[in-house]
Parts: C-alpha cells; sequence; structure tokens
C-alpha cells in the first residue's frame, strides 16, 4: 500500500529517529502523537486487503515507541545524574577549586 498518509507515517518515524539520535527529547512527544494520529487516518481508510500491511505497521510503531521511551528514560537519567553533580562543567570546575582551598586549611 501506498499513500501520502502511508508516506507521512515514514517521514514522522525518520524524523523520530533524528530527534532521537539528537537528544531533541523535548520535541518527540509531538512527533509521537503526529504519528499516532497519521496512523489512525491511515487505518479508518484501509481496505481489508491492507489489513496485514497495517498490523505489521502498528506493531513495528509500538516497538518503535517502546524504544523511544527507553532512550528518552536513560537520557533523563544521565541528565538527572549530571545535574545532581554539577549544573555546568564551569560550576564543577569552582566547586572543585573551593574544595581543595577548604581542605588546605
Amino acid at each position: 500500500m501506498t499513500s501520502p498518509i502511508a508516506d507521512g507515517v515514514m517521514a514522522a518515524t525518520y524524523k523520530l529517529v533524528q530527534q532521537a539520535m539528537t537528544g531533541q527529547w523535548q520535541d518527540v512527544p509531538k512527533t509521537l502523537e503526529e504519528r499516532r494520529v497519521l496512523l489512525d487516518q491511515l487505518s479508518a481508510n484501509a481496505t481489508a486487503q491492507d489489513q496485514q500491511w497495517l498490523n505489521a505497521l502498528k506493531q513495528a510503531m509500538a516497538e518503535s515507541d517502546a524504544a523511544v521511551a527507553k532512550m528518552a528514560d536513560a537520557s533523563s537519567d544521565a541528565r538527572a545524574a549530571r545535574d545532581a553533580f554539577h549544573q555546568t562543567p564551569e560550576e564543577g570546575i569552582v566547586d572543585d577549586m573551593l574544595g581543595l582551598i577548604r581542605g588546605s586549611r
């Protein structure tokens, strides 16, 4: 099956991959929603002979959503750990220097 909507689903998936690879996690929920809307439109217009293809696409999207969620969680955990330790590299250097000064007294 080929249609502008199916092409849109694939384009949204490509966009999602790019966002995940570049760490644009704030944009991911919107892209996921856009992809779901397109899939719903595709499902509404599907014929009986499109069902096998459509079911495979739905399964692939579910797996993609799960993978993106795991990556987002891992990215969030890493960012939280970094932020808990030092807000910025410069602040980390200042903290280290203050620690050395305090330790020398």
